[in-house]
């Protein structure tokens, strides 16, 4: 496990693109050296305040594919007179940031014995699960049992960020499940991943069990203490469901 960085580096911009309307996707390359991660943990950049002259910091979720994709990717959502989209939606490439990381505890971990991960995510929340995918692939393969669900709200079908890729990994996989919910447009021909409504009404159809599954939540705030609040009612607590909150900013 690596351990928990925290010195400044600085992470230089290779390339950005739009993923969805509101979302882009930035890779960086570390100036020294790799970031060492573990799937599922975050950095965190700092931000300059023009109208404060304070440091702002802003942490985003490691999106990267470890053995598929190079350096540092992140998926960044857009937020009307946000500090940190003003900076990253406007970066060039060799422009660098600030970085402090890797950091986090949402991550997948080896004394898990259950039978049943159900990872749910609104927006941006999924980056740390697509991060995951090789280890989970990993997971599958050692253990004959274990199935994977991945649960991912947004409002609608051009909002889905890294679908392809949940997608391909769902066909690639007989254990691996991806369920896109919308809770606002919904597609004229539904493809078998796609659904109408929110992420709670799939986790409820899972007939999640206590005793089998582990729950990670990683998102909106409000999903999360919704999404939670079900779990109870089937008798989870904080020892099988792990959180993270994302708040806009």
């Amino acid at each position: 496990m690596p351990l928990m960085a925290r010195e400044i580096f600085k992470l230089t911009l290779q390339w950005s693109k739009m993923i969805t309307p509101k979302v882009m996707h930035l890779a960086f390359t570390k100036d020294e050296g790799a970031l060492d991660f573990i799937p599922g943990q975050f950095i965190t950049f700092h931000i300059p305040d023009p109208a404060s002259e304070k440091m702002l910091r802003r942490s985003y979720s490691v999106s990267t594919i470890p053995g598929q994709e190079e350096g540092i990717g992140i998926a960044a959502a857009f937020y009307e007179e946000g500090v940190a989209t003003d900076l990253l939606f406007h970066l060039k490439t060799g422009d660098n940031m600030d970085t402090t990381g890797p950091f986090g505890r949402l991550v997948l971990r080896e004394e898990d014995t259950c039978e049943r991960y159900i990872l749910v995510a609104t927006g941006t929340g999924v980056s740390p699960y697509r991060a995951m995918l090789p280890q989970i692939a990993e997971k599958m393969a050692v253990n004959p049992q274990l199935q994977v669900h991945i649960i991912l709200g947004v409002q609608g079908p051009e909002h889905l960020l890294y679908g392809d890729d949940f997608a391909a990994f769902d066909a690639a996989h007989e254990r691996f499940h991806f369920h896109a919910c919308y809770s606002r447009q919904q597609p004229e021909t539904p493809r078998d991943f796609e659904y109408e409504g929110h992420v709670q009404q799939q986790i409820d159809g899972l007939n999640p069990n206590p005793e089998k599954d582990m729950v990670y939540l990683c998102g909106n705030p409000n999903m999360i203490d919704d999404a939670f609040a079900l779990l109870q009612e089937y008798g989870f607590d904080h020892k099988n469901v792990r959180r993270e909150k994302y708040v806009a900013g």
